[in-house]
Order: structure tokens, then sequence, then C-alpha cells
């Protein structure tokens, strides 16, 4: 398996990843419905793949394994840089742990104080197990800081 920056080639293969796996219990005509509200529908996914701060696990074929969607924001509840995650999806929990741990690292190479999850996103609760972090206001706090570590 190997990370690697999300980038406007993968949005296809992400996409189909989705809909493959809505494949046993949905319609086509259901999957392209549902597809419409998605955090992955194609122009979220256009979105995040030209920022630079979401991130592809792909086997050795480049196959996908799993993916973060995620952007930076500046002075959100008194912290100056979080960055945001939309969405992760991934096949099992090492490619979780990799992503997650990819994503904390490249926060802290850019000196980004918090990474937020959305709760919504069902690999919250994986992230929130596996990494040191707490739920509050509808988002999961990953700490990029040893301060904030130490406060906990």
């Amino acid at each position: 398996m190997e990370i690697k920056l999300f980038l406007p080639a993968h949005v296809d293969s992400i996409f189909s990843y989705e809909k493959k796996k809505l494949e046993a219990d949905l319609s086509e005509l259901q999957i392209e419905m549902k597809a419409w509200d998605q955090p992955w529908r194609k122009e979220s996914l256009d979105h995040y793949s030209n920022l630079g701060w979401s991130f592809v696990a792909v086997d050795d074929n480049n196959e996908i394994l799993g993916y973060t969607l995620g952007q930076p924001f500046l002075f959100f509840n008194n912290w100056t840089q979080s960055l945001w995650i939309e969405h992760m999806s991934f096949e099992n929990e090492d490619v979780g742990h990799q992503l997650v741990d990819t994503v904390i690292r490249w926060a802290k190479t850019k000196h980004l104080q918090k990474v937020l999850v959305n709760s919504d996103c069902e690999a919250a609760d994986f992230a929130q197990s596996t990494f040191t972090g707490f739920k509050d206001k509808g988002y999961l706090h990953l700490s990029t800081t040893k301060m904030e570590e130490a406060l906990r």
C-alpha cells in the first residue's frame, strides 16, 4: 500500500470505488441519485483534488483502498490554523490508520494546530478510538501540537 496526495487523476477512481460499495444494495439509478448528496460527489472530489490536503491509499495496481477529503481553514474556535477532514473512507483498519496518521503528520509539518474530522463521517469513530482525540460540537478534535496534548 502507498499513500499519495489526492490529485485530479484520482477523481474517477474514487467515484467508482464509492459507487461499487453501493452496488450490492442499490440499483444504478438509486446509486446515481444517492451520489448527488454525498461528500464523494464529482464536484466535491474535483474541489478537494486541487487543494493538496487530501490523500489516497492505493495498492500495487493503483487501485483505491481508501482516501481522505480535507482542506485547511484559518481562525476557527481560537485556533489559528486547522485542517478540516470532511470525509474518510477505507477498506480496513490498517488503511484507515495509515491515512489518519498521514493526515496528522501532514498537518504537523504545515504547523497546523488541529485536525478536525466531521463526526458524520463513518470513520470518525475509528479515528477517535485509534488516535488521541475527543468529540465536541459535531466534530472530532485530533491534536497536532504537544502543548494541546499536555493539556488533555
